[in-house]
Formats: structure tokens, C-alpha cells, sequence
């Protein structure tokens, strides 16, 4: 079980979620604020580039199908956004061939998940990235 201290660090790490399956979405939202994370999300990539500007999260889940502003022109967007603040982007998306991780990675994310996610491993995947601030 983890002790307060490390809900304390967790409430400080700003996580935004860009998805436009809502429940899914909503649920990964619940479980990271019930680990004390600060969560927003977003449903398409207009409204995800919106919410980063306001919010300036440190890492970013988003979608690469998203309707509107797709993945691939959501991340240099965000990029362009976050100025030289860090910023870590990972694409969470059902496109998994090595062609998709590189197109991904060449749009600008860092990391290249792919769904379904596996809960356990997203969250030790967080962990790692909270633990780099």
C-alpha cells in the first residue's frame, strides 16, 4: 500500500487524457485521481489542446484517432504549446504496427502504448514518469 507521502508527490504530477471513447476515458480518470493524481481529459484533439494550455500538464495519454485534430497534429500542437517546459507525450492508441510507432514518434510522442492498455502496467508506466520530475 502506499504511504501518504507518495499521494502527496502524485497530487503535484498533472495528467491529461485525450480520448474520444468517454467511459474509457472517465474510468483511467477515476482510478489516477483515486491515486491522488491531478486529472483533466478531453475528448477530441481541439479541446486536449485547449485544456494543456490552461492546465500545462507534465504527461500526456492522448489518442491517435481522434476526430477533428487527429494524434499525429495534436502532439507538434502540444509541443509547440509547452514552450521549453517538459513535457512527456505518450500515444495510446489501437495502432500497433512498427510503421504506427514511427509515425507517432515522428509527430512528436515520446512513447507509443497500445491499446487495449493494461491497467497495472499504465500505472507502473505513470509511476516512471512521475518519478523522472
Amino acid at each position: 500500500m502506499p504511504c501518504a507521502a507518495q499521494f502527496t508527490a502524485n497530487s503535484n504530477f498533472r495528467i491529461l487524457l485525450i480520448d474520444d471513447n468517454v467511459d474509457a476515458n472517465e474510468s483511467m480518470a477515476a482510478l489516477l485521481k483515486l491515486l491522488d493524481y491531478d486529472v483533466r481529459t478531453a475528448k477530441d484533439g481541439e479541446t486536449g489542446l485547449e485544456v494543456a494550455v490552461e492546465f500545462e500538464p507534465h504527461l500526456v495519454l492522448s489518442d491517435i484517432g481522434l476526430p477533428g485534430m487527429d494524434g499525429y497534429q495534436l502532439a507538434p500542437a502540444l509541443r509547440k504549446a509547452a514552450g521549453s517546459r517538459k513535457l512527456v507525450l505518450a500515444a495510446t492508441t489501437g495502432y500497433g504496427l512498427a510503421s504506427d510507432r514511427l509515425r507517432s514518434q515522428e509527430a512528436g510522442f515520446d512513447y507509443h502504448l497500445v491499446k487495449p492498455l493494461d491497467a497495472d502496467a499504465l500505472l507502473d508506466f505513470i509511476a516512471r514518469q512521475l518519478a523522472t520530475y
